[in-house]
C-alpha cells in the first residue's frame, strides 16, 4: 500500500514500495509549494524499459538512490543520484553484448552540477568520465537555461567494445560491434561546447534488423576539434560492395547543430530484408547550415532493387 497525507502545506507521500520483477523501489517525498522525492533501487532489472521501447533488447541489474528537492518553482534545485549498474547487455537478433558494470555518481548543487562514471569490464577499467558545470552565471533566468550557460569542464576516456557505447544511443533493433577508442577532453559550455580529441574504430560492424542492413569490416578515424567531431575517414563493406564517408558534424546547440557529411557507394548493399531488398552506386552528400533546412543531395544507382507491398485485407 501507498499513503498519501494531506498537511496544510500540499501532499506528502509516505515511505512505499512498489516491486518490480525481482525488484524493489522504494519512494517516499512530498508536494507543495516545492517538492522532493527520495528513490532508493534494489535491483531492479533494466530490462523492464523495453516494454517503453521495444527492441532495445537491454539486460541487467541497477541499485543505488537518487534524491531531488526543489524549494520553489524559481529555485535552483539540488539533486543527488549514486547509481550501479550491473552486468549490463544489449541483446540483438544476431549478439549479445559483453557485460559491463558501471558507476555513475551526479550531483545539482548550489553553484552549478557535475557527473562521473566508471565503466569496468571483467574488473578492468576501460571507461570514464567526468564533467562539471560551475559556476552558475549570476541571472535569474530558468535553471536549465543557467546550467547551460555554465562553464564546462571535464573528459572522457573509453577503449573497449564498440556495443557498450553504442547501447546508451538507444536505437532499437540497431546493434554496432567491434572495438573503439574514445579519447576527449571539453571546455566551454555546454550549450557551445570545445573539444579536443580523438576516436578510432576497428572491425566495427553495423546491422539494423528492420531493413537487413549490414555493414562490416568498417574501420573508422575522427577527431574532435572545436564544436565538432570531424569524420576523417569510414570505409567498410555493404554486402559485395562499400562505404566510404567523411565529413563533419557540430555539437553546438548555439549554432544550430550544422553538418556536412559526403557517402560515397559502391555497389552497397543497403537493405535485404523479406520485403525490401536494395544495392546501390553512386555518391550523397547531407548538409546543414545554421538557420537552414538540412538538405540531402546526390546521385545515386539502384541496379538491384526489390520490394514487396503488404496490403491488409
Amino acid at each position: 500500500p501507498a499513503r498519501i497525507a494531506i498537511k496544510e502545506d500540499g501532499y506528502e507521500l509516505l515511505p512505499s514500495a512498489v516491486s518490480i520483477g525481482g525488484g524493489t523501489l522504494r519512494l517516499s517525498g512530498d508536494y507543495g509549494a516545492g517538492m522532493s522525492l527520495k528513490a532508493r533501487l534494489e535491483g531492479l532489472d533494466v530490462a523492464m524499459a523495453n516494454a517503453f521501447m521495444p527492441g532495445l533488447g537491454l539486460g541487467g541489474t541497477v541499485n543505488g538512490s537518487v534524491d531531488f528537492a526543489q524549494e520553489n518553482a524559481a529555485s535552483f534545485p539540488q539533486a543527488d543520484a549514486r547509481l550501479t549498474l550491473a552486468n549490463f547487455t544489449r541483446t540483438s537478433s544476431s549478439t549479445v553484448s559483453e557485460p559491463v558494470n558501471m558507476n555513475l555518481v551526479g550531483k545539482l548543487l548550489a553553484d552549478g552540477a557535475e557527473v562521473r562514471s566508471v565503466v569496468r569490464r571483467r574488473g578492468s577499467v576501460i571507461g570514464r568520465m567526468a564533467a562539471n558545470l560551475r559556476p552558475l552565471p549570476a541571472s535569474e533566468g530558468p535553471w536549465m537555461a543557467r546550467l547551460l550557460e555554465a562553464p564546462l569542464s571535464g573528459g572522457i576516456r573509453y577503449n573497449g567494445p564498440a556495443a557498450t557505447l553504442f547501447s546508451f544511443a538507444g536505437q532499437p533493433g540497431q546493434s554496432l560491434t567491434g572495438s573503439v577508442g574514445l579519447a576527449a577532453d571539453f571546455s566551454c559550455k555546454l550549450m557551445d561546447p570545445c573539444l579536443k580529441g580523438v576516436v578510432k574504430g576497428r572491425g566495427l560492424t553495423y546491422e539494423n534488423q528492420a531493413y537487413g542492413t549490414r555493414l562490416s569490416e568498417m574501420d573508422l578515424e575522427g577527431a574532435f576539434t572545436g564544436d565538432r567531431f570531424a569524420l576523417r575517414s569510414l570505409n567498410g563493406k555493404a554486402g559485395d560492395g562499400t562505404i566510404k564517408a567523411n565529413g563533419f558534424v557540430s555539437l553546438s546547440a548555439a549554432g544550430g547543430y550544422p553538418m556536412d557529411i559526403k557517402v560515397e557507394l559502391d555497389d552497397a548493399r543497403l537493405a535485404k530484408s523479406s520485403s525490401l531488398s536494395a544495392s546501390a552506386s553512386g555518391s550523397l552528400r547531407f548538409q546543414k547550415k545554421p538557420s537552414e533546412t538540412p538538405l540531402l543531395s546526390g546521385e545515386i544507382r539502384l541496379p538491384e532493387t526489390r520490394y514487396q507491398i503488404v496490403m491488409d485485407s
